[in-house]
């Protein structure tokens, strides 16, 4: 008989809060960024991003999550937003609305749990 190894359901280990920041390049010209925050990160990393203290630079490297995407400018190409969208199969608009990440990842983290006790 084996015995099945349950699933890690850290939230680190399970899900990403999808985020776009925005900032200025040591060039002075505007860029945005699409980013896959860790959800024990995410508020830190929303203080930094308010605090304007957020180096896109070091994102990786302090173990924030991924970046997703970037670019020069204002705000991304419909086409990008499109793309992250079907990325993290969420509907455009839940891109930008103001969804408490902890409730959403509670309920992913539910659903895992209840596939695998299946």
């Amino acid at each position: 008989m084996s015995t099945k190894e349950p699933p890690n359901l850290a939230p680190d280990h399970v899900a990403r809060v999808v985020m776009l920041v925005y900032g200025v390049m040591s060039n002075s010209k505007p860029f945005w960024c699409f980013v896959a925050a860790k959800p024990t990160r995410y508020k830190e990393l929303q203080a930094l991003v308010a605090a304007k203290t957020f180096d896109i630079r070091k994102y990786e490297e302090d173990g924030f999550g991924e970046i997703v995407v970037s670019g020069e400018g204002v705000t991304p190409p419909n086409d990008v937003v499109q793309t992250v969208a079907k990325m993290f199969d969420v509907p455009v608009k839940k891109l930008f609305d103001d969804a408490n990440p902890d409730v959403e990842i509670a309920k992913s983290i539910d659903e895992l749990k209840k596939k695998s006790d299946e």
